[in-house]
């Protein structure tokens, strides 16, 4: 009896010792609460829209347009999101228009599952996903970025697709 005693309170002991074990084994949760500026929007192609002689993938470095643009997550689960929009297009002459529009307010719901964290779209079945690291959150949209193309030979409109990355950076 008194072995069985010892070893139910051996067992005891290991299991305690094992849930007071530190749990920071490098893969910390971070909280995404509080404001988020966006400060790069990257797509596929290199673009030189403010004609300073530099393409670059960052519409963020080529437009105006998604300055002060920025995500707030709140702690109660609500997310606002603050997007302009950029309407670029592109004439058989390679010349380009970009207008700058004003975009929503977006207001829905956040969940976060260690560094990832996930925004319903209640406009479709496609929530958005990003992940969080250290003071950036990083997220790609598939296709959701469209420049219209003049295609003079066959008098038509272009639209071409691109995924782009959107990346916040936190206030």
């Amino acid at each position: 009896m008194k072995s069985k005693i010892q070893s139910l309170i051996l067992l005891v002991l290991c299991l305690i010792i094992s849930a007071c074990s530190s749990d920071d084994d490098g893969n910390t949760s971070l909280s995404p609460e509080g404001e988020w500026l966006i400060t790069s929007l990257l797509i596929e192609s290199s673009f030189d829209f403010d004609e300073d002689g530099t393409a670059s993938r960052d519409m963020f470095q080529e437009t105006n347009c998604y300055n002060g643009n920025s995500i707030q997550f709140f702690d109660n689960g609500d997310v606002i999101i603050d997007v302009d929009l950029a309407y670029i297009f592109i004439d058989d002459n390679n010349q380009h228009d970009v207008e700058c529009q004003n975009g929503f307010g977006l207001t829905s719901t956040w969940t976060q599952n260690g560094n990832t964290i996930t925004v319903v779209n209640d406009f479709n079945d496609d929530n958005l996903v990003g992940t969080i690291s250290g003071n950036t959150i990083t997220l790609t949209i598939e296709d959701g970025f469209e420049v219209e193309f003049y295609d003079a030979v066959n008098d038509d409109v272009i639209i071409m697709d691109e995924d782009f990355t959107i990346i916040f950076t936190k206030m």
